[in-house]
């Protein structure tokens, strides 16, 4: 192992209950043979670690949670080619687990792996991804090196944009086609951005004014204000009556997913990409499904191929994601940052070491 100067403790930031945050001192991880070391310095709040705040999703506490992370490498563990992974390099790691030895790792699909959920990554104690903590240590397959510099509150949202590329990858999307986003939020506007490189014609579903003119300065095409509008109906007319190819539901409303799929052009595809929140069923029409062959499906989590081209968007300059950060917090005022998150007109929050 190379080893560095550092403390022997590091904070972390854990939910300990309902809308409360504290900053608990832990030891600094050392990396085991294959593992990199990751001073991180920025972690944006997804959702996820939203709705644990909240209170609306139950977890062991306290919780560790952060996964859409950025940092540095501080020390190599024995067997880390120092050439690939030097000390120093500017990193984001995709932190959910792929055992690479379950069916669904081995079928490559580590979105659905086994292990996905043992989420200790900070010792055996602590529940959660652990990326809300100065430190982390992951294998080094799980690390990506950032080839020109690059703000880490910025670099932070490559997992977020992974997750988007992962649900656009399940779409399949052609040049020239045309695709519905639901939801003008961060991963909404993530959708829309990548559509609009792909040569896609795209057309955003968003009762706010402010998300709605957002996209429209980012290059989308139509806009649609559900709340004045039938969005089924104003999506047929922008098609010419056929539907569009692809339909991508971002929010947590269950009956929005049901009017989506009415959006479909036959064959479509429809992507489930939010979990749905109260998770209250769905009516489909089977001879619908049948005769329209159309494809319902769901995206969750970063593939391994999808995080490597989120590197590749960023690294290259494809994609510009600094209006997505509404604000930024020290570690110190992590009960603020969480307080923002949830205030519902920001698209991410980031808390920085």
């Amino acid at each position: 192992m190379i080893k560095v100067q550092m403390n022997e403790c590091m904070k972390a930031v854990a939910i300990t209950g309902e809308r409360r945050v504290e900053i608990l001192s832990m030891k600094i991880p050392r990396p085991k043979p294959n593992e990199v070391l990751i001073n991180i310095r920025a972690c944006a709040l997804c959702t996820w670690e939203q709705r644990v705040f909240k209170g609306e999703k139950k977890t062991p506490l306290p919780l560790i949670g952060g996964h859409e992370i950025a940092g540095q490498i501080v020390a190599l563990g024995e067997d880390v080619d120092p050439q690939q992974f030097p000390v120093g390099a500017a990193v984001a790691p995709r932190i959910i687990k792929a055992c690479q030895s379950c069916s669904f790792c081995r079928r490559g699909v580590p979105t659905q792996c086994v292990q996905l959920n043992t989420f200790h990554l900070n010792g055996p104690d602590v529940y959660g991804m652990g990326g809300l903590a100065e430190y982390i240590c992951l294998e080094s397959s799980a690390v990506w090196c950032f080839n020109r510099p690059l703000p880490f509150d910025e670099m932070a949202l490559t997992e977020p944009l992974a997750c988007v590329l992962h649900s656009i990858n399940r779409a399949k999307p052609l040049f020239g086609d045309d695709a519905v986003v639901i939801g003008g939020g961060i991963m909404g506007q993530l959708h829309l951005m990548c559509l609009n490189k792909m040569g896609v014609r795209t057309i955003l579903s968003e009762p706010d004014k402010k998300r709605r003119d957002f996209a429209l300065s980012r290059g989308c095409n139509y806009l649609i204000d559900p709340s004045s509008e039938d969005a089924v109906e104003a999506v047929k007319k922008i098609t010419g009556g056929r539907g569009a190819q692809a339909v991508f539901n971002t929010t947590a409303i269950a009956s929005v997913g049901e009017e989506g799929m009415r959006m479909l052009e036959n064959t479509g595809r429809y992507v489930a990409f939010s979990s749905i929140h109260p998770d209250l069923p769905i009516s489909l029409n089977p001879n619908w499904l049948h005769s329209s062959e159309v494809v319902l499906t769901g995206a969750v989590n970063p593939s391994i191929q999808s995080f490597e081209q989120a590197v590749n968007l960023l690294d290259k300059e494809w994609l510009d994601l600094k209006d997505l950060i509404t604000d930024t917090y020290p570690v110190d005022k992590a009960q603020q940052a969480f307080e923002r998150a949830i205030a519902g007109d920001a698209y991410r929050i980031v808390i920085t070491f």
